[in-house]
């Protein structure tokens, strides 16, 4: 009988040990959790610098163009929205960019169907579609979202560009237009010349 008494109370005794040791653990991985999400949740706070990159304005003529282009327009709004952007509102947004980058390609105007044209677009669904990527991940890095936010409004950038060049002269075009001026300037010349005689 005695061993019993033994057996129970060494098993109480172990029991109460493992208990101990077993709470303190669920403890420290309590805090541990609530630790790494408040650190998440400052993390998704913190704004994204991408004021250091060049806007590029769009030509009378593009800016004509573009304004029948909802898409266009609608993308150009979703990028005016990432200045100042926390992370967490970028990871929000990070999929109607991809579709709105999407709708881009499927509904480019007759007059910026080139090449070019098209290529930068890709390249904006492509980064847009990392951005998604890299926002869908558990423990993302916000160093990483915000390079790939950079480099979406970068490819954006580069797409006006592209967008202008089409309106732009071409070398014959331009040195017709200076000879003309210039002809202009003689013909004034001129009849000041014929006036003053």
């Amino acid at each position: 009988m005695t061993n019993f008494k033994n057996l129970i109370f060494n098993s109480l005794f172990f029991s109460s040990i493992f208990l101990a040791i077993s709470c303190n653990s669920d403890q420290k991985e309590e805090k541990a959790l609530q630790n790494f999400q408040e650190k998440k949740a400052a993390q998704l706070k913190e704004n994204v610098s991408i004021s250091n990159i060049k806007s590029v304005s769009l030509s009378a003529e593009a800016k004509d163009s573009v304004s029948q282009w909802p898409e266009y327009l609608t993308f150009e709004n979703e990028i005016a929205g990432l200045q100042n952007s926390s992370i967490q509102e970028i990871v929000n947004t990070s999929n109607n960019l991809k579709e709105t980058s999407a709708g881009l390609i499927s509904t480019i105007p007759p007059i910026f169907k080139e090449i070019p044209i098209q290529a930068r677009i890709n390249v904006l669904y492509t980064k847009a579609s990392v951005l998604v990527q890299e926002s869908s991940k558990t423990n993302f890095d916000n160093e990483v979202i915000t390079q790939k936010t950079k480099e979406l409004i970068i490819a954006f950038q580069d797409l006006k560009i592209q967008l202008n060049e089409v309106f732009l002269k071409t070398l014959e075009e331009f040195e017709e237009e200076i000879e003309k001026r210039i002809q202009e300037q003689d013909s004034i010349q001129q009849i000041k010349k014929d006036s003053v005689s």
